[in-house]
């Protein structure tokens, strides 16, 4: 079972983050390499708020939330 995937961000990444309502161009090239990728289900962050302009297509959780999701 492999628990993370390294992925690169390409042009088409990179434009729109930077085109997004995304506050932080890091944050969004992160959000639009997941969601482009289409194997990344959650970003976990310790700044959700970070994440407030993202569309809902990704679920962003705290590692708190991830772990209550997970662990049984």
């Amino acid at each position: 079972v492999e628990y993370f995937e390294i992925l690169e961000p390409g042009k088409k990444e990179i434009l729109r983050a930077y085109n997004s309502t995304f506050t932080d161009i890091e944050d969004a090239i992160q959000y639009y390499t997941a969601k482009d990728s289409g194997i990344i289900d959650y970003i976990i962050t310790r700044n959700i708020k970070d994440y407030k302009n993202a569309p809902k297509t990704l679920q962003v959780l705290n590692p708190s939330q991830f772990l209550k999701l997970h662990i049984r």
